[in-house]
């Protein structure tokens, strides 16, 4: 219900979004990573075969491009709401760490179009919270290092 719900409000972004919501979504995401993403989970476990169901989304794969959807459309449309920023950027960091047990993970991660978009259009143009302003507080460097770090770890991916 989440994942719909999602669909619903990020659809109406360009006229209004919910902040409180976006960030319960983001909470979503972290548990749903942490529980059903990466190599220790059961594939045939009853959670994908009812997202195939309700979603169509068949495997990890697909579910991984929802979240990297959601990462990009926040970045899009949240960078100057610095809680959904920061949160969205710690979700992609926390993906692209790939932990021992979630190798496999993060190479499906590289291969997703929407990882590839981001790290040929890493600019402000495509992602306004890298612009926000001149004078760079505390936070914007954080965020700023925080998104910088998480594509130089999906560019190493393949180097090992």
């Amino acid at each position: 219900r989440v994942l719909q719900l999602m669909n619903l409000t990020d659809s109406r972004l360009a006229q209004a979004g919910n902040e409180k919501l976006e960030l319960a979504m983001l909470s979503f995401f972290e548990q749903f990573r942490k529980i059903y993403i990466g190599d220790q989970v059961q594939k045939s476990s009853k959670l994908y075969r009812r997202l195939s169901e309700v979603l169509g989304l068949n495997d990890e794969t697909m579910v991984l491009s929802v979240f990297i959807g959601k990462i990009i459309t926040n970045l899009k449309y949240w960078g100057r709401c610095e809680p959904i920023t920061s949160k969205t950027l710690q979700l992609l960091n926390d993906l692209s760490i790939g932990y021992p047990l979630q190798k496999s993970c993060v190479r499906k991660l590289v291969k997703l179009s929407a990882v590839q978009f981001m790290l040929n259009n890493h600019t402000s143009e495509h992602f306004s919270f890298l612009g926000i302003n001149n004078q760079s507080n505390l936070t914007d460097m954080r965020c700023r290092t925080t998104f910088y770090t998480a594509l130089g770890r999906l560019l190493m991916v393949d180097l090992g």
